[in-house]
């Protein structure tokens, strides 16, 4: 069982729309923004184990380079779950929305 997160500073649209996008690599609708590079990175520092579960991923970067200033995309084991607290703190000192799929809302 896994549940997913999107982060993004900038986005046109219902954020479960925005969400549904990113999760099949649609990322028209959104702005770039280096806070989104900036939360990308302090979680890879925090957690080096997300590396594994976040997108975009190297290989979706090779094709749309700007997306890693755009989203976040985590899915998050169940062990990984303890880090959603600091995870929503996080994006929120960058400025971020989130969004929960497995909740469906905005968090």
């Amino acid at each position: 069982m896994s549940s997913d997160f999107g982060f993004w500073k900038h986005g046109a649209g219902d954020p479960g729309d925005i969400f549904d996008n990113i999760a099949e690599g649609v990322t028209e609708g959104l702005r770039p923004d280096p806070a989104v590079l900036r939360f990308r990175d302090d979680v890879l520092a925090r957690w080096p184990d997300i590396g594994d579960v976040l997108e975009p991923s190297e290989h979706d970067l090779e094709e749309n380079p700007e997306d890693v200033t755009k989203y976040v995309l985590l899915t998050l084991s169940v062990r990984q779950l303890n880090y959603i607290p600091e995870l929503l703190a996080m994006a929120k000192a960058h400025g971020l929305v989130g969004y929960s799929g497995v909740a469906d809302e905005p968090l």
